[in-house]
């Protein structure tokens, strides 16, 4: 019995697990954002600055998860000194997209829970043409 990926074209595979990889990962992102955003707000609600801690806290256990399912299922590779840094090279990239959007949607006004997850899901588009190159199998191809 063949996998929704594999009945696609082999070119769109690594794409459509990518997008099943990142939607997980912004869910475990945003949860432990949302989580921390919660009980910060409760706890110290005139310190701003936990906005971000919280989220990148979140940013770095989605980080390390998302390392081994790139790996693992998205692209079907072994973890290597090579992949690790494309991977944080691209997660860096991310990472700093996804906290600029963050802080520029909380200065516009937008409520902090809803900038989480404007910013992860944006900054998740670029993540993939940043990270593909460092994955390809050239015996694939």
């Amino acid at each position: 019995m063949k996998t929704l990926t594999g009945r696609l074209p082999m070119k769109y595979r690594s794409a459509v697990r990518f997008v099943f990889v990142g939607t997980l990962g912004t869910g475990v992102q945003y949860g432990i954002y949302y989580l921390l955003l919660d009980i910060f707000q409760r706890q110290w609600p005139e310190v701003g600055i936990l906005t971000s801690v919280a989220f990148t806290a979140g940013f770095m256990i989605e980080m390390v998860c998302n390392y081994f399912l790139t790996n693992f299922y998205t692209f079907r590779t072994r973890p290597s000194w090579k992949n690790a840094g494309g991977f944080l090279l691209g997660r860096v990239l991310n990472y700093v997209i996804q906290l600029s959007l963050l802080n520029a949607l909380v200065w516009l006004h937008m409520g902090e829970e809803w900038a989480g997850i404007v910013a992860i899901m944006l900054a998740g588009v670029i993540n993939y043409f940043v990270l593909r190159p460092f994955y390809k199998d050239k015996k694939r191809e």
